[in-house]
């Protein structure tokens, strides 16, 4: 008795194999190439919320023009360029404190930049695709 098709069966198990690591591979490059543009996302984030900052602690250290708080509180900018898209809002709040025999005044500048109409994000979940960075600096005068 003579075996038939022993050979098929082997090219078909082969085949089979390489179609099942060809689509992992496929899977993989895209999961690769999603991360890599959310890294991408979360650094213009950050960026832009960096510029927010500098921004901010400019305002508020600025004299005799009306420096401080009260102008920048508030604010959302919108970016341009390699940014757009972003927008950084900031929030700033001011005390004053006695420092020995001198009152020092403190200014708590946060800003929140996202690639959202609103930062933080109003929706829950946040969008596919959101990034979102927040940085603090405290000011004392």
């Amino acid at each position: 008795m003579r075996a038939h098709g022993f050979a098929m069966a082997i090219v078909i198990a082969v085949l089979v194999v390489f179609g099942i690591l060809g689509a992992s591979l496929v899977v993989i490059s895209s999961t690769q190439h999603v991360g890599l543009a959310m890294d991408l996302q979360g650094v213009k984030a950050y960026h832009a919320s960096r510029a927010g900052l500098e921004w901010g602690i400019y305002h508020v250290l600025r004299t005799g023009v009306g420096g401080g708080c009260d102008n920048i509180n508030g604010k959302v900018i919108a970016f341009a360029g390699n940014l757009a898209g972003f927008r950084a809002a900031v929030a700033c709040n001011q005390t004053t404190h006695p420092e020995g025999t001198a009152m020092v005044t403190m200014s708590v500048i946060t800003v929140t930049a996202c690639n959202d109409n609103a930062c933080p994000t109003g929706v829950t979940p946040p969008p596919v695709g959101y990034a979102e960075r927040q940085l603090r600096v405290t000011i004392a005068q």
